[in-house]
């Protein structure tokens, strides 16, 4: 307590030189933060904690139980000690007093006949006074060290030595997974000496940031030494605080230059450079565009989290993971709902730019294609194992498009991963990693304009799409299955049909469409087109 002494050191005033202590020798470490005086015998109800007491026995000259009570009575009450001048009005200090006080550790000291309660109140508080003033100016001391720090934009490791050099013992900081930031000396905790060091958390609210440890030198923390460490956790968290504010930023920033970079609003190839330099980012190795999206968390859709905290904080563990497991040289984003990542691979077994990542296992491809295909397929199988850690219950699909040596045409790569992504949800279900360059057919339909598409699609089926509308038919879905088999009594089974009931729908899907069932061509026709309506569009 920074308003208050010990027992022990009151004793050695020279207002208290001639005192001598009789009993509870053990309490000479209590807190003394005030003096008061019995003159009641109802005393207990004027006396507060951390008080030496201070009386001549008149009160209880004649009540020889209500002084021998008097001891346990104190040291229930959480006072310092008792101080009695007993000449006067008693004889001397009670045997029974005495055993109290040893068996209480409350220390009972005996005055001499010449003390002076009033010089003895008075050298108390003036040294209580001389105590506060000092450990108010050692607080001050801490304050100014350590808001320099922090308007001179001092990190964790000014933090760290400043705090060493008040305490005068081994410093570290660890970030909010325990791993070391910084350390004063050569001492560094280690699993078998972080348990013997005084830890002190460095947190805001429920947010924690990480923690200090001091190392141990054999003697306890005092008081000041406490209010510095906790002091210099505060700023600390301060500093952690505007860190992490600045990097947030930073990232919004960043994820607003790369939305533009994907959709093909950044043409002009010296604004990039520059923004690539600004960030650090390595547009010079062939990169392709990964996505990765949240399908559901416990069984419970991602889309029905949309605006609540716990849709963020997934986002936020989705981009981690990201980071964690694609390598440094990825460069990661949060989107709605989703992550965005620029991902580069091995190219013909040498590494493209700076990522690292080791070969695939097996014999080598001799396809440059098929290794890209693979390496990609591979990052997005250990995003979704290292987002599985962070986020059990949660079901995560990748789609990556294609490896483009220019990054002016990452937007073709974005199309292509989105275009994977929703083929995998489609031909997979959720929860796929799904390469754009192993799509096959579909990789080709895939590249055709919407408008396309839609004008072949519309040509080939619009006219039975119509009809089973109209007439609350299932033509389309018959005229798919058959197309499938080019069976007649399979496509029977598998519609649960008869076989002249089938018969009869192929006629009049004939008579809807044209002829079609000696047509090879057409029968193709009609099968892209019954593909490109199931498939996503991007």
């Amino acid at each position: 307590m920074i308003d208050s002494v010990a027992l022990a050191e009151v004793l050695r005033l020279p207002a208290l030189a001639q005192a001598r202590v009789v009993g509870g020798r053990g309490g000479l470490h209590r807190a003394v933060r005030a003096v008061n005086v019995m003159e009641v015998p109802d005393i207990l109800e004027w006396v507060q904690a951390d008080e030496l007491l201070l009386t001549t026995a008149y009160p209880l000259r004649d009540d020889r139980l209500a002084l021998d009570a008097l001891v346990p009575r104190l040291a229930g009450r959480g006072l310092a000690g008792i101080a009695i001048k007993p000449a006067r009005y008693i004889d001397a200090i009670p045997a029974s007093m005495i055993e109290a006080a040893d068996r209480h550790d409350f220390p009972l000291i005996e005055l001499p006949s010449a003390a002076s309660f009033n010089e003895i109140i008075r050298s108390v508080l003036t040294v209580i006074l001389n105590s506060q003033a000092a450990r108010l100016q050692h607080s001050a001391a801490i304050h100014d060290r350590f808001t320099a720090i922090v308007l001179s934009g001092g990190g964790l490791r000014q933090i760290a030595e400043a705090l060493a050099g008040l305490i005068d013992r081994p410093v570290a900081i660890l970030d909010a997974q325990g791993v070391l930031q910084w350390q004063t000396s050569a001492w560094a905790p280690t699993a078998g000496t972080a348990g013997s060091a005084f830890a002190q958390a460095i947190q805001v609210g429920p947010d924690r940031y990480g923690a200090i440890l001091v190392g141990p030198d054999g003697d306890a923390l005092g008081p000041d030494e406490l209010e510095a460490i906790e002091y210099a956790a505060t700023v600390a968290a301060l500093r952690q605080v505007q860190t992490r504010v600045v990097a947030e930023a930073d990232h919004r920033f960043q994820a607003v230059c790369l939305e533009e970079l994907i959709t093909g609003h950044v043409s002009d190839r010296g604004v990039l450079m520059e923004r690539a330099a600004a960030f650090a980012w390595d547009l010079a190795t062939p990169r392709a565009v990964l996505l990765a999206h949240i399908e559901s968390v416990a069984g419970t859709p991602f889309a029905e989290l949309v605006g609540t905290a716990e849709e963020g904080a997934l986002r936020h563990r989705l981009a981690e993971a990201a980071r964690a497991s694609l390598g440094s040289g990825a460069i990661v984003w949060e989107r709605s709902g989703e992550i965005g990542a620029l991902v580069s691979t091995w190219r013909r077994g040498r590494p493209a730019g700076h990522l690292g990542h080791a070969p695939l296992p097996g014999p080598a491809p001799t396809d440059a294609g098929s290794a890209a295909a693979g390496e990609m397929r591979s990052l997005g199988e250990a995003l979704q194992s290292e987002a599985a850690r962070r986020m059990p219950g949660a079901v995560v699909g990748v789609g990556i498009g294609s490896v483009t040596p220019d990054p002016l045409d990452l937007d073709r790569s974005f199309v292509e991963a989105r275009r994977a992504l929703e083929v995998g949800r489609w031909g997979q279900g959720p929860g796929g990693v799904t390469v754009f360059d192993d799509l096959g057919l579909d990789r080709i339909l895939a590249r055709l304009p919407e408008s396309e598409i839609e004008a072949f699609c519309a040509t080939m089926l619009g006219s039975l799409e119509a009809y089973d509308v109209s007439h609350g038919t299932s033509l389309v879905e018959t005229l798919e299955t058959f197309l499938a088999t080019r069976n007649a009594a399979l496509s029977a089974r598998e519609l649960f049909l008869h076989y002249n009931t089938l018969k009869n729908r192929l006629a009049r899907i004939e008579e809807v469409i044209g002829p079609y069932l000696d047509d090879p061509g057409r029968c193709l026709s009609l099968s892209l087109a019954l593909r490109l309506r199931r498939l996503p569009q991007a």
